[in-house]
């Protein structure tokens, strides 16, 4: 028994060396998009707001300083201008709130090195990571 599990796992670390960058790097990018999602529901608690406590239709809208990003920001950083909206009739209104919102906060606070983006609908995560920035990871 012990020998088969031995076998099978060589077997998996042989399959996973096959795989073609661009699906590690997809599944890199998901994974930094997901972080980037810990990151605004951080920011919101920052700010005193549960979004995942809040109705649908929702949407999260976050000015993000891609050039800032890595693991250490993933880990702990709060974006600087959030934008959302809940307990709206339809997803583009919902989404369209959110990023007035974020665009609102961005001029307040004279942000210059990020840029409002869709990063939560309802609960599920939409922000698109550049490749740039996958690359680092």
């Amino acid at each position: 028994m012990a020998r088969s599990f031995a076998g099978l796992v060589a077997l998996a670390g042989v399959a996973l060396m096959a795989l073609p960058d661009s699906v590690t790097r997809a599944e890199d990018g998901a994974t930094v998009a997901a972080r980037t999602g810990e990151v605004f529901l951080r920011s919101m608690k920052h700010w005193r707001f549960d979004y995942r406590e809040m109705q649908t239709t929702k949407a999260g809208v976050a000015c993000i300083p891609w050039e800032k990003v890595d693991a250490a920001f993933l880990d702990e950083a709060i974006f600087e201008a959030l934008g959302f909206s809940y307990s709206v009739a339809k997803e583009e209104a919902a989404i369209r709130i959110a990023m007035q919102g974020c665009k609102d906060m961005k001029a307040h606070y004279k942000l210059t090195d990020c840029a409002c983006e869709v990063v939560l609908i309802d609960d599920v995560v939409d922000v698109v990571v550049p490749d740039n920035v996958v690359s680092q990871f």
